[in-house]
This record gives structure tokens, sequence and C-alpha cells, in this order.
């Protein structure tokens, strides 16, 4: 289907204003490496840019606007990435967009939801919400905030949801990528404290770990030193443990690495809810993709 995005030069019409480009960046839509296509055009006379794209009828993606004097040109000596990041310093929500703002890597982007878009159950307002603490915790030997919620309702046990602060790019990127000494910091370190100081269940059903973007990185270690993640799963003995993954039909490179590893946790005798939904790599999936997983985890099943 066609979607026209449209954005207001807030300095009036073409000779009262600096700007000269409109791009629009559309995550799983916008190909970087062919800005001039996501190039939107002036109307002349007004104050009003536009572009017309086609975008897939079930698409939901976060999307804004980037204004500038100069058009958005990549030189060869310019890393991709960080040229992109210099990019989005002028990037813009849309200001006449009813949803809410979201703050997606960098900056505030505006939500597109076309026709189709199957309807998240999970990221509502709800009357009666839970109460969210924050802590300090020594994990793995880094001292980090740790978040523990505890939802309306719930008895004395199996009550906390537990988020850990990832810190920074770099110990995120460490402990991600298959860290020995993270995983024992979570089984040795947090999990004790958790059961210890909040009540939370010593059940190995009712445990959880989950996460988005880097922690499904199935790509891992790619070119780097580390034994793939697929030989490990390929190692990994049958058990009782259950799996959800997720990946959206527009994250191009991280599409058949995910497919891989849900075939090989078929393959060795594991229980896998797997789902493709139709967008790029977007916090607007994983809030409610995240939840929804969980959700699915927790339902109690006969084995």
């Amino acid at each position: 289907m066609i979607a026209t995005f449209c954005w207001r030069d807030p300095d009036g019409e073409e000779r009262t204003s600096r700007t000269r480009h409109v791009y629009l960046d559309a995550n799983g839509i916008t190909d970087r490496s062919r800005l001039e296509q996501a190039a939107l055009s002036r109307l002349p006379g007004t104050d009003l840019w536009s572009l017309s794209i086609e975008v897939p009828e079930k698409w939901r993606g976060a999307y804004r606007f980037i204004p500038r004097t100069e058009t958005a040109t990549v030189t060869g000596d310019t890393p991709g990435w960080q040229w992109w990041r210099s990019v989005l310093a002028d990037a813009q929500s849309d200001p006449f967009n009813p949803l809410p703002t979201r703050v997606v890597q960098i900056g505030d982007s505006s939500e597109a939801v076309m026709p189709a878009a199957p309807v998240q159950l999970w990221w509502t307002d709800r009357p009666g919400r839970g109460v969210l603490h924050e802590t300090t915790f020594t994990l793995s030997g880094t001292r980090r905030s740790v978040w523990v919620y505890e939802p309306p309702g719930l008895t004395a046990r199996n009550r906390p949801v537990v988020m850990v602060d990832s810190v920074g790019p770099e110990l995120r990127s460490e402990e991600l990528g298959c860290s020995a000494a993270f995983a024992s910091g979570l089984a040795g370190e947090l999990l004790p404290w958790l059961r210890r100081e909040w009540g939370a269940t010593d059940d190995s059903a009712s445990t959880i770990v989950a996460g988005c973007s880097l922690s499904g990185s199935f790509w891992w270690p790619g070119s780097g030193p580390g034994v793939p993640f697929q030989d490990r799963v390929r190692a990994t003995p049958p058990s009782d443990s259950r799996f959800s993954v997720e990946v959206g039909t527009l994250e191009w490179m991280l599409v058949e690495p995910n497919r891989e590893v849900r075939d090989l946790l078929v393959g060795t005798g594991h229980d896998v809810r797997y789902r493709e939904f139709c967008g790029g790599h977007d916090v607007l999936h994983w809030r409610d993709g995240l939840i929804a997983g969980v959700a699915s985890m927790l339902e109690r099943t006969d084995r």
C-alpha cells in the first residue's frame, strides 16, 4: 500500500526557511544507502513537504523527519553508522501525530500503524498499576541499577519482575556476547538476592530470562572470536526449557539466523514459540512482543 508522510516547515515557505532537504527515517522502510529515495518534496509556495512511499499493509514502525540545509551524502571515508548518527542529530518526531512519541535509539520518534497491522494487546494503559523500585546491586563485579517491578494483586511469593541496567555500550556488548561471567552472575548472585530480599520464586518453570535486540543476536560472533551461537545450540542437550523467539521480517540480516536457531532448537527437542512480525529492529514491537513472549512462557502445558 502507499503511505504519505507530511512535514510542515516551522520556518514557513521556501523564501523564509533555511531548510532545503527533508528526509524520512522510517524503521525497516528507509534504505539508508539510498537516502535520496526517502527525500520529501516541498509543495511550491507553501510550508508543506510530503513523500508517498510503498509500505507493507501490516507494517507498524517508528518514523521521524530529518530537515537539513545540505544534502545528506555519505563520504567514502566515513563509517556508515557514525555518519548516520550525525544525520540523526537533526531528526524530529511528527508534531501532528496523535500517538505518543517514543525514544528510539537517538531522540524521539513517532509511530505509524498501517490498517492491517496486528493490534498490540499488551501495550495499553490499565488501571491499578504496580510499584517500581530502583536499587543498586553489584553484578559480575559492576555496580549498576536494578529495577524491581511489583504488579498489583500478587502474593508474597512469585512476585517481582526484574530489569538490569546494561550500564553502557561496551559492557553491554561484552556481557550479552555469551559471557560466562555474566551468566554466572545472574544465576549465582542476582537470583539468590532476589529470592532472599524480594521473595522471588525458586521454581525454574516460573523463571524467565528475556531481552530484545542484542539479547537475540544469533549472528554472533560474526567475524570475531568465539564459538558461533548455532554451534552452542547444537551442543545443548534436550531439556524442559521453553523458548520464545521472534524477529521482524524487515530486519533483513537477522531473519535467517533466527529461523536457523528456531530449527536447531526444535531439532534438539526443545519447546519453541516462534513468530515473525511485519516490522524492523524497533522498540515499538519489542514493547508488546517481549511481554507476549513472557506470557506464553508462563503458560502451563502438559509435557
